[in-house]
């Protein structure tokens, strides 16, 4: 079977509404495909942030994730931790999704968020905490070796 390729870039800014919705750009919607059936699948991220991933993107995360030992006890608390927070969402004929209270608060996101494009998936953000992260991990010369790996 072919696996899907996705290819998320970009920032966009928006607001969760009362009913705690997200408007999805209608760039990230798209790429979605015929496959996700409008459906994309949000959990917890590692950085204070929410991830969002497709459908089949997710299928595959999660087929990885049981493929941890799960004889060893870290691997079973670190795949509970991941699954008991996510949720599929289906976007409605507004492009938006309800993200449920507990991942918003996890993220500290009241009502302001930056969604950005990270290939195979997205991000949520409280813009503040990601300006914050910015400000505290950017370092010229370790971005530089690395662009030099990848002959950025």
């Amino acid at each position: 079977m072919e696996q899907e390729q996705y290819s998320f870039s970009g920032s966009f800014s928006y607001i969760i509404d009362q009913k705690n919705r997200l408007n999805i750009p209608a760039k990230f919607r798209k790429e979605l495909g015929p496959k996700n059936d409008n459906t994309f699948v949000i959990t917890k991220g590692f950085d204070s942030c929410l991830y969002v991933y497709p459908a089949t993107e997710w299928n595959r995360v999660q087929s990885e994730l049981m493929s941890l030992n799960l004889i060893k006890e870290k691997n079973r608390n670190f795949i509970r931790s991941i699954l008991r927070f996510t949720t599929h969402v289906k976007f409605d004929r507004q492009g938006r999704v309800q993200i449920p209270e507990n991942l918003l608060a996890y993220a500290g996101i009241k009502k302001e968020v930056e969604i950005i494009g990270f290939g195979t998936k997205l991000e949520i953000w409280n813009p503040k905490k990601l300006e914050e992260l910015d400000e505290q991990s950017y370092d010229g010369d370790e971005f530089e070796d690395l662009a030099n790996d990848i002959s950025f």
